[in-house]
């Protein structure tokens, strides 16, 4: 991969791949679910969670001043490199804003943001949307909203 790299060009046959909830942590005031989707095996090696850190850390604004500050991440492994996709949720906590990194193998300390205004593959969107739903049935719906519930949340199978 390449910081030319045009997202979504490769040609990939679809096949089910490795989804999975890890446990979430807290980074600059947030607290942070995370997942790993990988093309390769059951769940990526330590250098790409190190890589989706550092997705986190370049990504996430100042937490929000009052309330609860719930953000997620999700890394990906190809055969052509990594992708992070890290997500934060409002402080009214109706809005996801995203971003969106590429890491080439050789070089996974030097992420880039996708091009082309990227967002998410369909092995991504499998989390994303469970924690969409996660999001909106323990917090937006909740009255109290119920922040342990939605982190007890999980995405795990092939997808």
């Amino acid at each position: 991969m390449t910081t030319e790299l045009q997202v979504g060009q490769r040609p990939t046959r679809y096949a089910p791949r490795s989804v999975r909830t890890l446990e979430h942590v807290r980074a600059g005031g947030w607290t942070v679910k995370r997942y790993a989707v990988s093309a390769l095996r059951e769940l990526p090696p330590p250098q790409v969670h190190a890589f989706a850190r550092d997705a986190v850390r370049r990504s996430l604004p100042a937490p929000h001043a009052e309330g609860s500050s719930h953000a997620f991440s999700v890394v990906h492994e190809d055969e052509d490199g990594v992708y992070a996709v890290v997500g934060w949720w409002s402080a009214n906590r109706l809005i996801l804003h995203t971003r969106t990194w590429l890491g080439d193998w050789t070089d996974l300390e030097r992420p880039t943001e996708a091009p082309g205004h990227a967002t998410a593959c369909v092995w991504e969107l499998a989390a994303i949307g469970g924690e969409r739903d996660a999001w909106v049935e323990h917090v937006v719906r909740a009255d109290p909203p119920d922040f342990d519930r939605y982190l007890a949340a999980r995405v795990h199978g092939e997808f």
